[in-house]
């Protein structure tokens, strides 16, 4: 790709250099060179590029390589054995046994008495007695008062109002226009650099005369109306709550106690000891012997063989094939079209 500029650089220095050679040795002194033609060119580069690569390399890895084999053990164990034994003791076996006894009990008996008491007898009657009542009355009274009476009042008031009113003036509108700008061409027949006019587009702005709106202020009075009051004097009835004390007579319970002596009946208990006989079971604790059977735990002795595994290792020599990564740059080549310029014989 460097390449390929620094070439294009070249050819345009060289191109620059011929301009007035070509335009003055032009036959018939014209300034306006003929139609120019675009011919389609190849270019080819070059453009490093990194590639990984994979080959294969052999060497020796040693490995440790388990072995199991069985091997026997000898060991000692304790095997739990039980044996049975007879054996005596002695226990307390409690017996009961029924045993006469005496005791004295009291016995109750009722007989019953007279008595007399002394009791209160309540009596009611109606005694007339005299007590103040407050009796309520109403009065009607004629009394002034001032009230707030509300009246629609006018008022001219005063307001700011914004128009639109049309006004000329002059906005810059954008252009585009085509201006001749000289180009140099190389002429493919004749073997020299010439100049050509080219359009090339172009903005500038433009006057034009506008119509806008220009808004305008202008103050107004209007009349509005609004809620206000206005005192008044008014003649109102208003009822005036009093009161009245009154006598009157009522009549009322009375309750009284008076004194009477009555005779009732009571039972009264009266107690006498008496001896009763009665047999009362009795427990009593006795010897006896007995004969009962344990097991007596007797541990044994024995010898047991099992095999176990055990591992051992071995050695072992091995080729082992990698693959190594390898980055290689590698020249690939590149085609780009360009379009070349040339000058159309007559």
């Amino acid at each position: 790709m460097r390449r390929f500029y620094l070439s294009m650089g070249v050819a345009v220095l060289v191109l620059g250099g011929g301009v007035g050679a070509v335009s003055a040795c032009w036959p018939g002194g014209s300034p306006y060179l003929p139609p120019v033609n675009v011919w389609p060119q190849t270019i080819t580069y070059y453009q490093p590029e990194y590639r990984t690569e994979y080959h294969d390399v052999r060497h020796m890895v040693y490995r440790e390589v388990p072995e199991v084999r069985e091997e026997e053990r000898r060991e000692q164990v304790i095997v739990p054995s039980w044996r049975e034994e007879q054996r005596q003791r002695t226990v307390m076996v409690p017996v009961t046994v029924l045993e006469k006894r005496q005791r004295t009990i009291m016995r109750t008996e009722w007989r019953e008495e007279q008595r007399q008491r002394e009791v209160r007898v309540p009596e009611t009657r109606l005694v007339e007695r005299s007590y103040t009542a407050i009796v309520p009355e109403t009065t009607w009274e004629q009394r002034q008062q001032t009230v707030l009476v509300p009246e629609v009042r006018t008022q001219t008031r005063q307001q700011l109002v914004t128009t639109l009113r049309p006004a000329a003036g002059i906005a810059i509108q954008p252009r585009v226009a085509l201006s001749p700008v000289p180009t140099p061409l190389f002429d493919p027949y004749v073997g020299q650099l010439g100049t050509a006019l080219w359009g090339m587009p172009q903005v500038y702005g433009v006057p034009v005369p506008v119509i806008g709106m220009v808004p305008q202020t202008q103050v107004r009075n209007y009349t509005a109306g609004y809620l206000g009051v206005h005192p008044e004097t008014r003649t109102v009835t208003v009822p005036v709550p009093s009161e009245r004390r009154e006598v009157r007579t009522e009549k009322v319970p009375v309750t009284t106690f008076r004194t009477e002596v009555e005779t009732y009946t009571v039972r009264v208990p009266v107690s006498r000891p008496e001896i009763v006989t009665e047999e009362v079971p009795v427990t009593e604790m006795q010897a006896r012997t007995e004969t009962y059977t344990v097991r007596v735990p007797e541990p044994r002795t024995e010898i047991r063989i099992h095999k176990v595994p055990v591992t051992t290792y071995r050695r072992v020599a091995e080729e082992v094939v990698e693959r190594v990564p390898e980055t290689i740059r590698v020249e690939v080549p590149r085609q780009v079209q360009i379009r070349v310029p040339v000058i159309a014989r007559r």
